[in-house]
Parts: C-alpha cells; structure tokens; sequence
C-alpha cells in the first residue's frame, strides 16, 4: 500500500504524463487525500510553526480547495460538452498534480532575490502540473487549458464587477 502511494508520488513528479494517465484508469483517492493533507500541512507549518490547530485547520481547508478546484473542473468539461472523467480521477489527478507546492517552502528559505525567483518557479511548476492532470482528465492538449488560467482571473474580476455593480443598483433603490 505505502509502496504504490511512494511509486505514485515519484511517477508524478518524474514521469507525470504516464502516471497521471495510470491513475486516470484507477484512482487511489486516498493516496491522493494524502498528497492534499501533506502539502497543505506542510505549507501550514512553513507559514505558521508547528501549531497541531493551524496545520489541522490548513489541511481542511486545503481539501476543501482542492474538492472545490476539480468540482470547477468538473463543470466547465461538462459546460464545453467534453466527456469528463469519474469525479474520483479528476480529484486524484489534481490532487497528485499539486506535490511541485512542496517545493515553495524551501525555495522561500533562500531569501533574497534566489529564494524568490525559486518561489516563483516552484509556482509557476504547480499551475504547469495542474495543466497537465486537467489535460489528462479531459483528454485534452495541454495548450488548450492554459487559456483558462487568465480567463479565470478576467471572470473572477468581471463578477466581481457586476456584483459590485448589483449591490449599487440595489442600494440606489431604496
């Protein structure tokens, strides 16, 4: 059991493409759980210590993140009438596409320009691996879902727009 968790988490980082598509075929939702649970609790212990409440805290909220993300994906393959795979595949898949997180951390305690450059390819590497699982998921090229990444920043900037817009209207009515 530990062995094929180990086997997954080397296959995403080393040969992501075949073992995403592995575990497309055959989820191991708990495993991908537990990818979620140590990133989130590891960055929880970057950020704020060893606080047992923090690192439960960013472990829940992390899940819920996580869920949330595919459940996004899951709606806009379903939107664009694309046969999307189980829920449990494209969880697993995000999940095991969020480990390049790990690396933040110690590019972070580089400090200086070198720690944030690091940073910020170990970012970069995160939304890249991503890509690539939605891509695997959706049996889709990866280039065509990079054009959701700024698209979901310009929608999540127009909603807020019209929001803010509707609670004006609807306060100049009263």
């Amino acid at each position: 059991m530990l062995d094929s968790l180990l086997d997954n988490i080397y296959g995403a980082w080393f040969l992501p493409e075949r073992t995403f598509r592995a575990l497309r075929e055959q989820p191991v939702l708990w495993q991908a759980f537990v990818v979620v649970g140590l990133v989130n609790g590891l960055d929880a212990i970057r950020r704020t210590g060893a606080n047992l409440p923090g690192m439960m805290l960013a472990v829940l909220m992390g899940a819920l993140g996580w869920v949330s993300l595919t459940a996004l994906l899951q709606l806009l393959a379903f939107c664009f009438g694309r046969s999307a795979p189980s829920f449990a595949a494209l969880l697993c898949l995000t999940g095991f596409a969020g480990l390049p997180w790990l690396l933040l951390g110690p590019a972070q305690s580089l400090g200086g320009v070198a720690g944030s450059l690091l940073g910020l390819v170990a970012l970069l590497w995160f939304v890249v691996w991503q890509v690539r699982a939605a891509a695997v998921a959706l049996e889709l090229e990866w280039w065509r879902l990079v054009g959701l990444i700024p698209l979901a920043f310009l929608g999540g900037l127009l909603a807020l727009s019209w929001l803010t817009s509707s609670i004006v209207a609807l306060a100049s009515l009263g």
